[in-house]
């Protein structure tokens, strides 16, 4: 029995880590379109993008191994069943919950490993992702621009014509709103972005004007100059990086629960609801891996209701899944929906554990013997 076991593992393992991959490798992908603009034109280097890109593999680990879990449960014991060997397993006096080891061993792992992440490396990897989006923009603004569009940086706004072969800057024209009393408008014919680095680079307006509105008259008041030099470093990250607010996703278990600084009631609860979904989150591999093996080898084997079984634990999977994520985003009733997110993931787990095993067999033959007579 110990052989079969390690058979079904095996085949499962490989399943899962080769769906894993390649459902990572598309959404990775698919998230890297969103960054390649900062390769193609901003001459960001490839390292230092993979460097960024890579810090968000741990929150598509999370997102994708329950997934992968539940197709190879259903496409192992769909394999078995389709090639008789789970019928002659059974012929030869295995129970359903020597059938249902090798999925309830490899869920508990992944399980495992799925907390491992979201509570330890989860916050480092979002943490250091945003750090280095920041840090990006502080070296320049002007670096991250488009060509021929309106760019917003928080308190900036800058639109540039096009740009000539030196990489300068032609037709620009930027709206600085950083005092909200007193907003300037600059319009040049030419840009030039030098002294970059640690500094975050100076601006050369050339042959342009400088327009504001006077406090005291409301008149709009125009400077004309052949030569204007502007900061181009957002000095609201002047601070650094270290100093900053974490957002909920960026903080440990800890300061999720008992935030070291004061925070609103608002944003204390964001925090709470955020530990929870961190917590429960892993617990889709275990419920995922169950709910796939119940649908596939409970009741009687039938060749043609195959597909439906297939479709009712996919079916199944997504109402648990947005329940537990309607629940955990609703504001009102916080401690009552926090508990209804676990029951929503704990009573299938629960109710797959029972139904696997030997005390159900047990009672289910006791039922059928009590019918026949």
């Amino acid at each position: 029995m110990q052989k079969i076991t390690r058979y079904i593992f095996g085949q499962l393992l490989f399943t899962v880590l080769a769906v894993t991959i390649v459902l990572t490798c598309i959404v990775w992908l698919v998230q890297m379109l969103r960054y390649i603009d900062l390769i193609a034109n901003k001459g960001i280097p490839l390292l230092l993008f993979l460097e960024m890109v890579g810090y968000l593999l741990p929150n598509i680990f999370v997102i994708i191994i329950p997934i992968a879990i539940l197709i190879a449960v259903l496409f192992i014991y769909n394999k078995l069943i389709a090639d008789h060997e789970l019928a002659v397993m059974q012929g030869a006096g295995m129970g359903y919950w020597q059938l249902a080891k090798p999925t309830v061993v490899i869920s508990l792992i992944f399980t495992l490993f799925l907390y491992f992440i979201t509570i330890y490396f989860l916050p480092f990897s979002f943490r250091k992702h945003r750090d280095m989006a920041l840090t990006l923009r502080q070296e320049s603004l002007m670096s991250l621009l488009s060509v021929g569009q309106f760019n917003t940086f928080k308190n900036y706004t800058v639109y540039v014509h096009h740009q000539d072969a030196q990489g300068n800057f032609q037709g620009i024209l930027l709206y600085n709103a950083s005092q909200k009393d007193k907003p300037v408008l600059f319009m040049a014919e030419k840009g030039i972005l030098f002294d970059k680095g640690a500094e975050g680079g100076h601006l050369l307006l050339v042959n342009g004007n400088r327009q504001e509105k006077e406090a005291a008259t409301g008149k709009p008041s125009i400077l004309y100059f052949d030569q204007y030099v502007i900061e181009t470093k957002d000095k609201t990250l002047e601070s650094g990086n270290t100093g900053r607010f974490l957002k909920a996703h960026e903080r440990n278990m800890e300061d999720l629960f008992n935030p070291k600084e004061p925070v609103s009631s608002e944003m204390r609860l964001a925090f709470l609801l955020a530990a929870h979904q961190r917590l429960s989150s892993p617990l889709y591999a275990l419920a995922f891996g169950l709910l796939g093996l119940c649908t596939m080898i409970l009741g009687h084997f039938n060749r043609k209701r195959r597909t439906g079984r297939i479709l009712l634990a996919c079916i199944i999977a997504t109402f648990i899944e947005v329940g537990v994520m309607v629940f955990l985003h609703t504001s009102v009733y916080t401690y009552a929906m926090i508990t209804l997110s676990y029951a929503f993931i704990m009573i299938p787990i629960i109710v797959c554990l029972f139904l696997l095993s030997p005390w159900a067999e047990d009672l289910s033959e006791r039922l059928q013997g009590g019918r026949y007579k």
